[in-house]
């Protein structure tokens, strides 16, 4: 039967208990004894007090055992002990006792018994205590022994990181497999060695640099106080390792003021981190040889060859254009020894580079005599001997235009995936920058035919003169144009300084000085003036200056000069502004003489209605009429007058047009009570216009109304909109437009529809819209009526 632990220990308590039990019974029975056969109970409790109060404490220590939770084994390994002692005393001394009982007569002699019982009680149970702590001592060593070869010989010598024990004195304690690897040492021999001996006599020879290894290794035993960390490369044969040191001070424990040093094998991360620098390094030389365009593209497709290369570790780069059946060479670079060179000429038949225009993409062939076995007879093969092989193709515009290619008459093992789109992305950017250049030179050569056009044509022109100007002002160019303007011959003039053709005031003010700088620093100066011909005479010029610059770094190389002769113009100008003046007069002339004379006879005229008879009545209504058509016909002159006077000052402008049809339509309701005028919602859209445009639409509205024979007229407007212009129509139900007037109806004095009026209303319409840049449209409608429609300039 199996007990458990908790088992065990209650039986052990219960053991020393039970003993302990049985010897306190004993010495109250004998105080009892003592007492009941008359003696005295005090000699009687000192005579067992001193053991009961043993006895006590044994028990006490029994119950400590079971609720400090001692350890099984050893709670019964103290109560064996325990029992063992009691019963070997009990024995020896049953024999004393039986001496004094049968041979002696002594019957109280129990006692003597109980104590010798308990003292057998106490050193079994003492010596039980030191044989089981000397047990679990012993199990203890043996167990930290196994720990202790376990970790050294199970985990550390597994270990990949090499490790040195050393002991206060810099003595070798302990190392494992990995360090006897790394160092070539063997560990029986080392252990008990000198550290500093080891390193300079055994250890710092095999590294690239043993003195500084040797330094570094050594400077921790110096000064025991603090880690030291380091890489060292280990020369060994043909590839180098590399190892990374690291050592610190031991604390504590058997071997406290030593250090302890560890060396990892760091060669993989190390080539790693080569690669990525390697990686790195040639992406930055791609980018800076991309992006430098101040070297000529020929040297940076040399720089990207050296860079494959140097990425591949091949002998041979070549890139050659694609023209037709052959391979033209653009630039090459190898150590092959071949008569390969730029310009070369072979044909692309029976060439590696055949496969990469048949497939059109990148291909690469690590071996080729054995994964392209078809291509060992090509020229490719037998006259460069490439075995390793990779080509990308360079497409520009769209276009197959050439094949950048990298080989080496050794086969690899394989390219990397790396290396493969870094080739993708060099032939890419190639064919960018191709493109950039052939689109250089395709502007160029459209450049300078633009250039011989241009030049043509203002060696023709001869209303204008146009010519270059040195960055100082000297003339450099002279065209037909300015010999008949200016009266110089190109002869004559060449060389000589804009002022030339500068009047005596503007010279001294600094006027052809002024008019460049003004074009230098604003790229444009128009001026206009009086110039100087050759002969003295002067003209009226509208002058434009133009700087030219260079393409690269801005500077002004020039200038282009255009010179206008507008002296005819100008005095067109002035004739036209004296007929202007004129107008004017006759504008206050009609507004403040006629149209307030007018006036007074329609209001005296008024005075005289209900005072006259019937006859005269007649001549009244007629006199009213005439004066209404006369007041009309100052209104439409004074509004035709002011388009031609104030036209100059009233240049057309975005102007909304929603705000004036509604206003004209509501004038025009109030107006003709017996009519019926319909308007859409107008569009929130702008025109351009000016203030004159009201009396476009207020003379529509009218002639639609009073053309109309209807006893009812109808009048339309709505209006049409696209991106731009915006067309509003005026569509009336009257008997339409004649159709032989219909193409005179907007000449000056026309009158329509047999209906009274002055005949310019639709005269000045046409004027007024002509103005802004549109037009005005009459026709008849599908089911009767005039159509009229005005189409605005629209204004975003």
């Amino acid at each position: 039967m199996q007990f458990s632990d908790e088992q065990r220990r209650l039986v052990g308590v219960a053991s020393i208990v039970s003993i302990c039990v049985v010897v306190l019974a004993a010495q109250l029975q004998s105080v009892v004894v003592t007492v009941t056969a008359g003696g005295n109970p005090f000699t009687a409790a000192l005579e067992v007090g001193p053991t009961g109060l043993l006895t006590i404490g044994v028990i006490a220590a029994a119950f400590w055992f079971w609720v400090d939770d001692w350890p099984a084994d050893r709670v019964v390994h103290i109560a064996r002990w325990t029992v063992v002692a009691v019963v070997i005393a009990v024995a020896l001394e049953s024999w004393v006792i039986g001496v004094h009982v049968f041979l002696q007569d002594q019957t109280a002699s129990y006692v003597t018994v109980t104590n010798t019982v308990l003292l057998g009680l106490v050193a079994g149970g003492a010596a039980g205590l030191y044989s089981a702590r000397q047990r679990e001592g012993q199990r203890e060593l043996t167990m930290s022994e196994q720990r202790y070869r376990s970790l050294t010989e199970d985990v550390l010598d597994s270990s990949d990181v090499g490790l040195f024990i050393l002991d206060a004195e810099f003595d070798v304690v302990w190392i494992n497999e990995a360090t006897e690897q790394y160092f070539d040492l063997d560990r029986d021999e080392v252990i008990g060695c000198d550290a500093r001996t080891l390193v300079e006599e055994r250890l710092k020879h095999r590294f690239a640099q043993p003195d500084r290894f040797a330094g570094q290794v050594t400077a921790g035993y110096d000064d025991n106080t603090g880690e030291a960390e380091f890489e060292c490369r280990v020369a060994d044969g043909d590839e180098d390792r590399w190892l990374a040191h690291f050592s610190q001070p031991i604390e504590s424990g058997l071997y406290r003021g030593g250090r302890i040093e560890h060396y990892t094998d760091i060669t993989e991360r190390k080539r790693t981190n080569d690669r990525l620098e390697a990686r790195e390094r040639t992406l930055r030389r791609l980018h800076d040889v991309l992006l430098d365009r101040s070297t000529p593209l020929d040297d940076r497709i040399d720089d990207l060859l050296d860079i494959g290369r140097e990425m591949l570790d091949v002998e041979h780069a070549v890139f050659t254009q694609v023209a037709g059946d052959e391979m033209l060479v653009e630039a090459v670079q190898s150590e092959l020894g071949s008569d390969v060179q730029a310009g070369y000429a072979v044909a692309l038949d029976g060439t590696y580079a055949e496969r990469i225009v048949e497939q059109d993409e990148l291909q690469y062939a690590s071996n080729v005599s054995e994964e392209w076995p078809g291509f060992t007879d090509s020229w490719s093969y037998e006259e460069l001997g490439l075995e390793y092989y990779v080509g990308v193709p360079v497409r520009v515009d769209d276009d197959l235009h050439g094949v950048l290619a990298f080989g080496d008459p050794s086969p690899r093992e394989e390219t990397a995936g790396w290396q493969l789109a870094l080739l993708d992305i060099m032939a890419n950017s190639l064919a960018h920058e191709l493109e950039h250049r052939l689109h250089d030179r395709r502007r160029e050569q459209q450049l300078q035919e633009t250039r011989e056009e241009f030049e043509s044509l203002v060696e023709d022109v001869e209303d204008y003169a146009i010519f270059r100007l040195s960055p100082e002002g000297h003339v450099e160019s002279w065209n037909r144009g300015a010999e008949d303007i200016k009266g110089y011959t190109e002869e004559e003039i060449l060389g000589e300084h804009v002022r030339s053709f500068h009047t005596t005031e503007d010279r001294a003010a600094g006027r052809p000085e002024t008019l460049l700088n003004r074009a230098a620093e604003e790229g444009r100066a128009v001026d206009e003036g009086w110039r100087v011909r050759k002969d003295g005479s002067r003209f009226w010029a509208n002058v434009v200056v133009t700087a030219l610059r260079d393409d690269e770094d801005d500077d002004v190389r020039g200038f282009l000069k255009v010179t206008r002769d507008m002296t005819e113009r100008r005095e067109r100008e002035q004739k036209v502004e004296h007929e202007r003046e004129r107008l004017e007069f006759m504008n206050r002339i009609i507004r403040h003489n006629l149209l307030n004379g007018m006036n007074v006879v329609e209001a005296r005229a008024g005075m005289l209605e209900g005072h006259v008879d019937d006859q005269m009545a007649g001549h009244l209504d007629t006199i009213q009429t005439r004066i209404r058509d006369m007041i009309d016909l100052i209104e439409t002159m004074r509004a035709f007058m002011r388009a031609i006077v104030e036209g100059k000052e009233h240049d057309p402008e975005p102007t909304d047009l929603a705000p004036i049809l509604e206003s004209e339509v509501a004038k025009a309701v109030d107006a003709y009570d017996h009519a019926r005028v319909e308007a859409e919602d107008f569009p929130d859209v702008a025109v351009l216009a000016d203030d004159l445009l009201p009396e476009v639409f207020e003379n529509l509205l009218t002639n639609a109304v009073q053309h109309n024979d209807r006893e009812t007229p109808v009048v339309e407007v709505r209006t049409e909109v696209t991106d731009e212009r915006v067309s509003v129509v005026v569509s009336d139900n009257g008997p339409g437009i004649d159709e032989e007037l219909r193409d005179a109806v907007f000449e000056k004095g026309r009158k329509g529809f047999d209906s009274p009026g002055t005949g310019f209303g639709l005269y000045l319409v046409r004027e007024i819209v002509d103005s802004y840049g549109g037009r005005v449209d009459a026709e008849n409608g599908p089911d009767g009526g005039a159509v009229f429609t005005v189409h605005l300039p629209r204004v975003d």
